[in-house]
């Protein structure tokens, strides 16, 4: 779906986010939303004397994870279970990254909420997302291609229209970026920086724990 959405651009969005993330110091690292480990593992490379949690409520994708022997790394660890509940103490987590997973959260605040607690004062969380804070200039042909092309692929490659129109109707009805920064900064946070990709199809946020 990624890869449908971005011309397959979100492998170079998310490489700039290991590029960022791998600037900071960092003991303790939560990859929320981890999926199949394509972030976790670069992470767990470079921050060999760290320990990377790769966190994601899909049991399956863990499994899929855990058995690829490309990212199998010593201080890569795996949590099966929600983001609304982190298992980890208050205040010992030097970095949070959630790629592609926060708006299928089911309670947004409550999870951000969340990862305030478990990060360290002053800590980062990296937030890259899809939006619908597009460009009013592709904002049309974005639509196209979302609204009409995508389900048909998503019908005729996985055989399920119905998720692929989901996953379309997820990223419409996620807050525009200024409304998800407010977000963040009732929730205890300031944004720190933030990134436009392809005219606004996707941003990094980066947000600081005050």
């Amino acid at each position: 779906m990624n890869d449908l959405m971005s011309l397959r651009l979100h492998r170079l969005w998310k490489k700039d986010l290991i590029k960022k993330v791998k600037k900071e110091k960092a003991k303790v690292i939560l990859d929320l939303a981890g999926g199949t480990g394509d972030i976790s593992s670069s992470l767990a490379k470079h921050f060999k004397s760290g320990s990377v949690y790769l966190y994601d409520l899909s049991f399956e994708m863990i499994s899929f994870a855990k058995n690829n022997k490309n990212i199998s790394y010593k201080n890569l660890f795996y949590i099966n279970a929600s983001a609304d509940q982190l298992a980890f103490k208050d205040s010992t987590v030097d970095i949070i990254t959630l790629a592609f997973g926060l708006r299928n959260f089911s309670n947004l605040e409550k999870c951000i909420r969340e990862c305030r607690r478990v990060l360290k004062y002053g800590k980062k969380i990296y937030v890259l997302e899809f939006s619908p804070s597009v460009n009013e200039m592709i904002s049309p042909l974005y639509e196209y291609y979302s609204s009409k092309i995508i389900p048909v692929i998503g019908k005729k490659v996985a055989n399920n229209k119905s998720a692929y129109e989901y996953l379309i109707d997820s990223i419409k009805n996620f807050p525009q970026n200024k409304e998800l920064e407010n977000i963040f900064t009732k929730n205890g946070f300031f944004c720190y920086n933030r990134k436009k990709y392809l005219g606004g199809v996707a941003y990094l946020n980066i947000f600081t724990k005050i």
